[in-house]
């Protein structure tokens, strides 16, 4: 088992030193960090609090509350129009291609009860956890996520159309952020929702 954990800590290994030499060279010093950080340690964690933050920046949001646990995002929410929100997501699929589609989809219980706003802003929290270097580390608001509903009771988000990511997708190392950082899954544990990136093909 140690002998099978070392062979692949190298190959995570190899494959950060071959991405950061293809960012090598370009102005932007903390991408290279941030781009390893994600490639080695491979998952990460958004947890109640960072998705609540989030959902409480959303346009319309007065005050949230998220908590995940039994498989789904629990979201609960007064507006600023006085409306209640009360409504759950589990994550459905994840949908990305090289140099195509960057899409999560959610189950969404009830259906016609969940803001668009949330959902959208709960997607950009989970682009900005893929894609770090799309905004400053201390930046909790980088734009909510264009929610689309695929079927009465599912809801499909494409990470492209968050603001943060498409400013960021006209830098010259964009393209090869995107195709390097992939996300795999997202799984609700308790406490969090969990995002488990794919490891980049070593390609030259």
């Amino acid at each position: 088992m140690t002998d099978r954990f070392d062979i692949v800590r190298s190959w995570v290994r190899l494959a950060a030193d071959r991405a950061v030499e293809r960012v090598t060279g370009t102005k932007i010093a903390v991408v290279t960090k941030q781009l390893v950080e994600r490639l080695t340690q491979q998952r990460w964690r958004l947890s109640d609090e960072m998705l609540t933050a989030a959902a409480a920046h959303a346009d319309g949001v007065d005050s949230a509350m998220v908590a995940c646990h039994s498989g789904r995002v629990f979201v609960d929410a007064s507006m600023t129009n006085g409306r209640e929100v009360q409504f759950s997501l589990a994550p459905r699929s994840v949908r990305f291609a090289p140099r195509g589609a960057k899409e999560i989809s959610f189950d969404v219980e009830p259906p016609d009860a969940h803001d668009t706003s949330i959902v959208g802003a709960l997607a950009a929290c989970v682009a900005k956890a893929t894609w770090p270097m799309i905004a400053p580390a201390d930046s909790i608001d980088v734009g909510g996520a264009i929610v689309e509903r695929e079927t009465p009771g599912r809801l499909r988000v494409d990470l492209r159309s968050v603001p943060a990511v498409r400013r960021f997708a006209s830098t010259q190392t964009a393209a090869m952020i995107f195709d390097v950082l992939e996300l795999e899954s997202l799984r609700v544990e308790t406490g969090a929702l969990a995002l488990k990136l794919k490891l980049p093909q070593l390609t030259p």
